[in-house]
């Protein structure tokens, strides 16, 4: 299990200024596979293990991106349903292919079933804060979190250890972030890119505080990147 302070260590890089390069700004191949060419989600298909956000929550998020598409929407696709905002735990099954997905997507939920079977998860509270607001990959605009110490870090990392018995991701560590907005999938010019800095750096001036509930903690299934289906809850009261 990866230790605080090497998480720490590791998200280093994530800084108050954007990190998109000076010129004409190209989005990563895998916004083709979510977004259709006028720039509306795309059919994609799988599952995940998310916190969903509770409305005070979503709310504050929602604020943020209302400045994002009011002040650079050429830079985005369509915008994402605030009902769906969340913090994903963990991964397990995506593609455009649902054919190719959907005995992963089965196999999934059952072994998750069982292993809830043999492990309680409690209900409680992870309090985190936003680190900064930074380029995922070229694929979308995200707010990074930071738990608030050690033991926030502990809790985040016991359950993601937990459903990575499910299936386990193809990238070793948990980097907690939300997702904002997905990137234009043709990209956009240096000017756009300039002012979409300029928007990013007065976001990352205020930093706010998101407290995660286990009591929120759901298996998804998702049909496109603005369409998740709520199957079960995690946590169980005792």
């Amino acid at each position: 299990m990866e230790s605080y302070s090497d998480f720490l260590y590791r998200i280093s890089y994530q800084q108050p200024e954007l990190q998109i390069g000076e010129g004409r700004f190209t989005a990563d191949n895998r916004v083709l596979e979510k977004v259709s060419h006028d720039n509306s989600f795309s059919s994609f298909y799988g599952d995940t293990v998310v916190f969903d956000l509770k409305d005070k929550a979503k709310k504050k998020i929602s604020a943020q991106i209302d400045t994002l598409y009011e002040e650079v929407p050429m830079c985005f696709a369509q915008r994402l349903d605030s009902s769906t905002l969340h913090m994903t735990l963990h991964d397990l099954s995506a593609s455009s292919d649902l054919d190719s997905v959907s005995s992963d997507v089965f196999n999934n939920e059952v072994k998750l079933l069982r292993v809830l079977s043999e492990n309680h998860i409690a209900c409680e509270t992870i309090d985190m804060r936003m680190n900064y607001i930074v380029n995922m990959v070229n694929t979308s605009l995200v707010m990074a979190l930071v738990p608030e110490n050690e033991n926030e870090w502990n809790k985040l990392q016991k359950l993601y250890t937990l459903i990575d018995e499910v299936r386990v991701c193809p990238y070793p560590y948990l980097t907690p972030h939300i997702t904002l907005a997905y990137f234009n999938r043709s990209g956009f010019d240096m000017e756009s890119a300039a002012a979409l800095k300029t928007v990013v750096r007065e976001l990352n001036s205020k930093s706010i505080k998101i407290h995660l509930h286990t009591d929120h903690l759901v298996y998804q299934k998702f049909l496109s990147m603005d369409n998740y289906i709520d199957v079960f809850r995690l946590a169980k009261k005792l």
